[in-house]
């Protein structure tokens, strides 16, 4: 395998590892998107007790309203925070297929380089075998010793 190749390997190899660490990367930031929005609805769900056990006791309307208001601004930041993730997840997945694709670009090249690497020994037999026949054909042509 020529320099060349090795070279191609070794700089797929990096790309591909760099690609895995951004991977690798997003899904931990996914993780924590994700243990935010739980965070996020458990808070939302929490409110939402607090709420019926309010009016149950009889909670003023004033007191209603402002804990409605509350639960919306929680709600809207939970659908934002969902979308965040759904970002997150999409470039996960995108991140992913860049890994795999990287992946098979290294293989591609190591294969290229194995198939040069056997032509070259290939060629070195053959021309082995042709100097071997060489020597072969000069000593059937020299006289006999008796």
């Amino acid at each position: 395998m020529n320099s060349d190749m090795k070279v191609l390997i070794n700089l797929a190899g990096h790309r591909s590892d760099d690609a895995i660490a951004t991977w690798q990367n997003l899904q931990q930031q996914c993780q924590q998107a994700l243990a935010k929005l739980a965070l996020l609805k458990e808070h939302r769900e929490r409110y939402e007790d607090l709420l019926r056990g309010g009016l149950q006791r009889g909670m003023s309307a004033i007191a209603t309203r402002a804990y409605l208001n509350f639960t919306r601004q929680i709600d809207d930041i939970v659908h934002r925070q969902q979308d965040e993730v759904e970002r997150i997840e999409a470039a996960v997945a995108r991140q992913w297929e860049h890994v795999v694709e990287l992946r098979r670009e290294k293989r591609v090249y190591e294969i290229l380089g194995e198939r040069a690497a056997a032509q070259e020994l290939e060629t070195a037999l053959r021309r082995s075998q042709s100097e071997i026949d060489d020597l072969l054909q000069r000593a059937a042509s020299l006289p006999r010793l008796r």
